[in-house]
């Protein structure tokens, strides 16, 4: 029996509002809001609202915190203590308050052309002079150089074809396609880096000197991936950090974690508590808890770029025969929302609302039929037109125990249909280096808000792997190029919805669920957390003071 001890999931059962509500924008836009973070703990204390310093458990890479070295998106939070954005907090709540710009305006009608205003006065942590200098410099260094998580906002999605320097203080940026959504997603997603310290840096990823940012902390001292010592900017524009020291360490394992944060070793655990603690933690009179909204999901990943799977109607097969709901309540315990709601994030604001994946297995059975992939040896296992078995290899990371046992569903599910899923438990490093490499069939993967809540990184997904042309086909290129093109808010996200039901009817990845995060801390330490849609609560928005909050933080609810 698959042991639940240390799910990285926590109880969707004590959310309250988790329907999401209508929310209307301008523009024609229209969307879901994610439902606001609710404390858990059977007591709301009201601890200290600033500290001299506070010791933070982490658990995924974050190198020398720099854009090139941040493991994923796990870790976004502690790139942004020290950089800072043109507008905050996300590109996943649909709208954004100006942080280092003071305003951003389109000014060509179709939506290539905007022109970027600077907040004058910013310092960078080395007290130099921020200015439309860096911008420029960010935006052609994103396009030109290596890739990150980033990049594609310069180099692809959108993709940049003039960076201009206006004056001191402004930057006009011109688009190969229309970006009518620049102020809403790329500005509020791109970390602007200091020119100064990065235009003689040709490799990036090799860079292990300390990064200047214009953000609330300065990185003093670290040892990559094992700890981080951050001290506040007490001159930052925005204000005053209402914690003077943060101490982030890295604990990799669950259990450690948690064991840490319960006897006091730590303040605070950025990771989401496992369910069966969110229940014995309720009463701990030293603990708080807070169920904010991630925007994560758990998927099932299909490698399109092996046959196979460049079958669409393959796929869509795969899809119809997977039912996600057993998944939610065997193996999260209810806790979170079925992944039939299918992708981008059930709560993502760009997401179509009455999207769901089909569950159909005598469907599922028929297109496989058609498409010529038939039992002939009679052994329970079709097999493909050319003769070979119909099986694939599932692959899953070691410490995910989760994920073993939705692979067992999946495994069950598929064989009902006549797949065949033979499934390998590998450790987290070897899963990491086989994403990078491609060589898997499916794997169960869990999946940031950056992968399913930023449109621009969703016609990105959507494409599959553009090294290899014959996935994108005629008619979702088609569509594609109609996304690309579209030069008002209001008719991209029209086309985004083709799309959202496009890739839901021929999928490269199935929704499996979204998982319910709540986190924990010792409210004794520091009590001034809010939650940030996309980000949980462990951000820089809760080093803050509460006047530098606005427009970055998602409603606090009572329980």
């Amino acid at each position: 029996m698959i042991s639940k001890c240390f799910s990285l999931f926590a109880v969707g059962a004590f959310t309250a509002m988790t329907a999401a509500s209508a929310l209307a924008q301008d523009a024609g836009e229209s969307g879901v809001q994610a439902p606001p973070a609710v404390y858990l703990s059977a007591a709301q204390n009201d601890g200290p609202k600033e500290a001299e310093e506070l010791t933070l458990g982490m658990w995924v890479k974050a190198g020398n915190v720099t854009t090139y070295t941040i493991g994923n998106s796990w870790n976004d939070w502690i790139l942004w203590l020290v950089y800072d954005k043109l507008r905050e907090p996300s590109p996943y709540a649909g709208e954004a308050e100006d942080w280092l710009a003071t305003s951003i305006t389109q000014v060509s009608e179709d939506a290539r052309v905007w022109e970027i205003d600077l907040r004058e006065g910013v310092k960078w942590h080395d007290g130099s002079e921020f200015t439309a200098e860096d911008v420029a410099f960010t935006f052609e260094y994103y396009r030109e150089g290596p890739a990150n998580r980033w990049t594609h906002h310069s180099s692809s999605v959108p993709r940049m074809v003039g960076i201009e320097v206006i004056d001191t203080y402004k930057v006009r940026l011109t688009s190969e396609k229309p970006m009518p959504n620049f102020d809403r997603i790329t500005a509020t997603d791109l970390p602007i880096i200091q020119k100064a310290q990065w235009e003689g840096v040709e490799d990036p990823r090799s860079f292990t000197d300390i990064g200047i940012g214009t953000g609330p902390y300065r990185l003093v001292d670290y040892e990559a991936d094992r700890y981080y010592k951050f001290e506040a900017n007490e001159n930052y524009w925005r204000g005053k950090p209402t914690v003077k020291k943060l101490n982030i360490v890295m604990i990799k394992d669950p259990q450690t974690m948690f064991t840490a944060l319960k006897t006091g070793e730590i303040d605070g655990a950025a990771r989401p508590v496992p369910p069966e603690l969110v229940l014995q933690w309720k009463n701990d009179s030293a603990l708080e808890m807070i169920s904010a909204p991630t925007l994560w999901g758990v998927w099932l990943d299909i490698n399109v770029g092996r046959k196979p799977f460049d079958d669409r109607d393959l796929r869509r097969a795969v899809t119809l025969a997977i039912n996600p709901e057993p998944m939610l309540e065997r193996v999260v315990l209810g806790q979170g929302k079925s992944g039939k709601h299918g992708w981008p994030h059930v709560d993502s604001f760009w997401t179509k609302p009455d999207l769901a994946a089909a569950h159909d297995p005598e469907l599922a059975m028929s297109i496989l039929d058609e498409g010529g992939y038939a039992d002939r040896d009679g052994d329970g296992t079709r097999e493909t037109p050319d003769g070979k078995p119909l099986v694939f290899d599932l692959k899953i990371a070691s410490n995910q125990p989760t994920f073993l046992r939705a692979a067992e569903i999946v495994t069950e599910q598929l064989k009902e249909v006549g797949v065949g899923v033979k499934v390998t438990s590998i450790d987290p490093g070897s899963m990491g280096q086989m994403w990078r490499s491609r060589q898997f069939d499916l794997r169960i993967a869990d999946i940031t808000p950056h992968g399913i809540a930023d449109q621009d990184m969703l016609v990105i997904l959507y494409r599959g792997d553009i090294k290899n042309e014959m996935l994108l086909d005629e008619d979702k290129k088609t569509i594609v190029d109609r996304w690309l093109n579209a030069e008002t808010r209001e008719d991209r996200l029209k086309v985004s919805y083709e799309l959202q039901e496009y890739q839901t009817k021929y999928p490269n990845r199935v929704m499996l669920w979204y998982p319910e995060t709540v986190f924990a801390y010792r409210w004794q330490a520091y009590d001034n957390y809010v939650p940030s849609t996309g980000y949980g609560i462990f951000h820089k928005y809760s080093f803050l003071p509460e006047e530098a909050r606005d427009g970055t933080v998602s409603p606090l609810l009572s329980e």
